[in-house]
């Protein structure tokens, strides 16, 4: 009998370990979640403030199709909280019943020794019993034997009853990750159809604008998406810089990497910054350089500094004058700027700057630039 019930706390034991490790999967989830929905409200809050300034579609359209990926990204999160929530449910579904049939039968055990106790009684006396003992020692031993009967009975009540207690506090888990459950399911929806009007917006405003906007747009998320592949394979075949990892404490503070540039608004998360014919362009923060890399096509060189776990790019460079491994300090002069073409065909000097966090999201660069 005391082998079931080490079997039954062992059971509970297990299950309550695949609940713990499913419910911090869940967190991570969640937390992951947190910050996509705390990075969608501020893409909806930006693309209306762009929404004031008519001549500024194309900006929108390229935060729209950022706001989209974002929410496509979400809604994957999600996804993966409720199979993880429905697994979760199913575990501790299968170990409530598989605990409460051997409850049933650890309680059946009982009322039969209960049953024959009082049979027993009926038939022959505890009195009856000790006093046709032989002599004085077999009665000491059948009073031992009564007491350890008796005992046992009531090891099994309490037995039953930890159990009962253990059972009941599992079917309340159960019953809050289905609420659970449901919250997420109803968020699941919601947030799809969000998306599907988001789509729909994208291609109502795409429409609007001309090719030429559309090819620089086009170019533009292409630039960023080639930013995206060379700072995670940089990553992964680097890891992080020595230096330069308390960038994350510097948001809004960061100086403008382009001697008397502005900002250009676009729209996008890499931010394009103007400037003078040969202006110099300048690390943001002290870090080291982790990759030089040379567009044949565009004829321009894109410099990755590692700061840390952050990376920042240099883009659409006409030179570069740093080596890979070589330690940069802020302000200290990394190359010249390049040229490009403007939505209206115009000729014009630009630097493509882009911050990248160690989860590999794209951070808003000119949110941090001073």
């Amino acid at each position: 009998m005391r082998k079931l019930v080490t079997i039954l706390l062992t059971l509970l034991a297990t299950a309550t370990l695949a609940i713990a490790s499913v419910q911090a999967q869940n967190g991570t989830i969640q937390k992951s979640i947190d910050r996509l929905t705390s990075q969608i409200a501020e893409y909806e809050k930006q693309i209306k403030s762009i929404r004031k300034d008519k001549k500024s579609t194309q900006a929108e359209v390229n935060k729209l199709s950022r706001l989209i990926g974002k929410r496509r990204k979400l809604v994957g999160e999600v996804n993966t909280q409720m199979v993880a929530l429905n697994s979760n449910i199913n575990t501790l579904t299968r170990q409530i019943d598989r605990l409460a049939a051997e409850r049933t039968e650890l309680q059946e055990q009982y009322a039969e020794m209960v049953r024959v106790a009082y049979r027993n009684y009926r038939q022959q006396n505890f009195t009856t019993y000790l006093f046709s003992a032989d002599d004085f020692n077999s009665a000491t031993r059948r009073i031992a034997a009564i007491r350890l009967v008796n005992d046992a009975r009531q090891r099994k009540v309490r037995e039953i009853d930890s159990l009962t207690i253990q059972l009941d506090s599992a079917r309340k888990v159960l019953d809050a990750e289905k609420v659970t459950l449901k919250t997420t399911r109803d968020r699941h929806n919601s947030e799809l159809k969000k998306l599907s009007a988001n789509e729909r917006d994208y291609k109502k405003r795409l429409s609007t604008l001309s090719s030429r906007e559309k090819k620089v747009l086009k170019a533009q998320q292409e630039q960023r998406r080639e930013l995206e592949r060379l700072v995670n394979s940089t990553r992964k075949s680097k890891g992080e810089a020595k230096i330069g990892g308390n960038i994350k404490d510097n948001r809004g503070r960061l100086p403008m990497p382009v001697a008397g540039g502005k900002l250009k608004p676009n729209g996008s998360d890499i931010a394009e910054i103007t400037g003078a014919q040969g202006a110099q362009v300048k690390s943001v923060f002290n870090g080291e350089v982790m990759r030089v890399s040379y567009n044949r096509n565009a004829k321009s060189y894109i410099v990755l500094i590692g700061h840390g776990q952050y990376f920042t790019t240099y883009s659409n460079m006409a030179t570069a004058t740093v080596k890979e491994g070589q330690q940069v300090t802020v302000g200290q002069s990394i190359g010249t700027i390049g040229r490009a073409v403007d939505a209206s065909g115009r000729t014009e000097y630009k630097l493509v700057f882009g911050l990248f966090a160690p989860n590999g999201d794209t951070l808003d660069a000119d949110q941090w630039l001073n």
